[in-house]
């Protein structure tokens, strides 16, 4: 498995079509938006290939949050709107549910957002759950709902790139 930019692969039109993870929203956003997005630098869409099978993607993007939107413990001190990265899609193809590939392209997804906090500001990253079984992943994940919208998640950027660079440290001491 690898994960790449998609106009790095531009993948064909056979292999965005033979995606399905069971969200036709989401098939259909790979194949019809996904290039167009990027052209537009509206979102950066992500691939996780194996081989030439596109097995997941998510895309990103900057955006907002009405700070009395967001939980307490990213309004706190936060500008009015909050700066969030946006991931607008995330989806994993039938073929590779359950085998632990959700979970490693979230914490990719969540890597990319922290390493944008270099060149721009966000506090927290905000996704929309398509659905409760969506929903309860990211609360797995660390996620967590704001006080009005119960489909919108949102995860403190600064705490996973702390839990990050914890978590390099002890690889790199074998602990």
């Amino acid at each position: 498995m690898r994960l790449r930019r998609y106009d790095e692969v531009n993948p064909s039109g056979e292999q965005r079509k033979a995606f399905d993870c069971g969200h036709d929203s989401l098939n259909r956003w790979l194949t019809t938006q996904a290039r167009q997005s990027m052209d537009s630098r509206a979102a950066v869409t992500h691939l996780l290939l194996d081989d030439d099978v596109i097995a997941g993607y998510y895309c990103l993007s900057a955006g907002s949050v009405s700070r009395q939107d967001a939980p307490a413990e990213i309004a706190r001190r936060a500008a009015d709107p909050v700066p969030v990265i946006r991931m607008g899609r995330f989806a994993i193809d039938r073929a590779y549910q359950g085998q632990g590939w959700g979970p490693d392209l979230l914490r990719e997804a969540i890597r990319s957002a922290t390493a944008s906090l270099e060149v721009i500001g966000a506090r927290a990253m905000l996704v929309d759950a398509i659905d409760d079984a969506a929903r309860n992943f990211y609360l797995r994940s660390g996620f967590v709902p704001p006080p009005i919208a119960s489909m919108q998640l949102l995860l403190r950027l600064e705490v996973a790139r702390l839990s990050q660079a914890a978590s390099e440290a002890s690889r790199r001491t074998g602990g």
